[in-house]
Parts: C-alpha cells; sequence; structure tokens
C-alpha cells in the first residue's frame, strides 16, 4: 500500500472515525508488529495483547492520528515499548530471535541447487542466532520486514551509522560462517550475491 493510501485512511479514521478504514491499517500491518512483539516477549499470546493494546491506543487517540508522519515507525516504536515495559513489568530480559525466518529467491530447481539453497539457509540461521541482541534486531527489520536503515534507526533509537556498523557485522558473520563450512561455499557464495544484497 502506497503512504499516500494509508495517509488516506489516517484522515478518515481521524476526522470520520472510520472503522473500514481503521480496520485497513491493523490487517496491513498486524502480522508484522506480532513478529516484533514476539521477538521481545516470547509468547504468541502476550504478542498478541501487545499487539492488538497499541491498535487500542490507536483508535482511541484517533484525533492525533493527523500529526502522525510516519505511520510504520510510530507502529514499531509503540510496539517495542510497549514489549519492553511488559519485559519490565514481569522481570523478562531475553529477545528471541529463533523464529526469524528467510525468504529466498528461487534460483533453479536443480537438486544441486536445492541442496546449496537448504545449506544457506542453515548457515544463515545458525549465523543470525549468535549475533548480538540488538545486532540480530537491526539485521531483522532490515532483512525480513524490509524497512529503511533510517526507519529501523527511528524505531530502535539509534542512528544511522549504528544501524549501518549491526549490518556489516551482521553480514561479515554470515559470510564468515559460509566461508568457514565445508562443501559448496564457493558456488555458495556465487548464490549469495543474488540474496543478500544492501
Amino acid at each position: 500500500m502506497l503512504d499516500i493510501d494509508v495517509k488516506d485512511l489516517l484522515l478518515k479514521i481521524a476526522h470520520d472515525d472510520d472503522l473500514a478504514s481503521f480496520q485497513k491499517i491493523y490487517f496491513l500491518y498486524y502480522d508484522r508488529l506480532l513478529k516484533l512483539a514476539c521477538s521481545f516477549v516470547k509468547l504468541t499470546e502476550v504478542g498478541e495483547e501487545i499487539v492488538d493494546d497499541v491498535f487500542v491506543k490507536v483508535w482511541t487517540t484517533r484525533a492525533k492520528l493527523t500529526s502522525v508522519n510516519n505511520l510504520t515507525v510510530y507502529l514499531y516504536v509503540a510496539v517495542k515499548n510497549q514489549s519492553i515495559n511488559y519485559n519490565a513489568a514481569n522481570r523478562m530480559t531475553y529477545i528471541d530471535f529463533e523464529s526469524v525466518n528467510f525468504e529466498f529467491k528461487d534460483h533453479g530447481s536443480s537438486p544441486e541447487d536445492i541442496m546449496i539453497t537448504d545449506e544457506l539457509a542453515k548457515i544463515i540461521d545458525h549465523a543470525v542466532e549468535h549475533l548480538p541482541a540488538e545486532c540480530k534486531m537491526v539485521y531483522k527489520l532490515v532483512k525480513e520486514d524490509r524497512l529503511k536503515y533510517r526507519k529501523v534507526a527511528e524505531i530502535l533509537n539509534i542512528s544511522v551509522k549504528t544501524v549501518e556498523y549491526h549490518m556489516g557485522n551482521a553480514l561479515k558473520t554470515i559470510a564468515a560462517a559460509i566461508s568457514a563450512s565445508s562443501g559448496h561455499h564457493k558456488k555458495v557464495f556465487k548464490k549469495l550475491s543474488g540474496i543478500f544484497l544492501f
């Protein structure tokens, strides 16, 4: 959905109390926000409650939506903060990134290509699992949620340079893991060029 469409929906929600427009926003963002919440709180039920609470607050304060410049950043920050508050209230300090899924382009259907893609996925999953927490979060937001560095910086309240730093470290770690693996690493590197581009 284009930004202009989102802005139109926000205006309808703010000025006309348009529930249909609110539902469109809800379904547009729900899955992504739930993944973000669950990466903090681990429990799906709690993540669902957090996302729902954020949307309830959006609806109850809908008159203020006209002042929201970037809805994506606004919602991500709200869910992040609500998740952190939940963890603090419940004395939880972990972030779970084990559920991060990676999608790969279809590079061919030969058995060798399938094997290389599967091997690559396992190597990347393992490398990402061992990244430091903030580095994992940055990598997830950029690669899974496909957010621009500037948006990630706003969501996490860090500089764009810090986002670049974490992405650089993540990609170096992944590349090193692939290089160190046995087997088809040269072919994997060739395939990597079409998958992991900035």
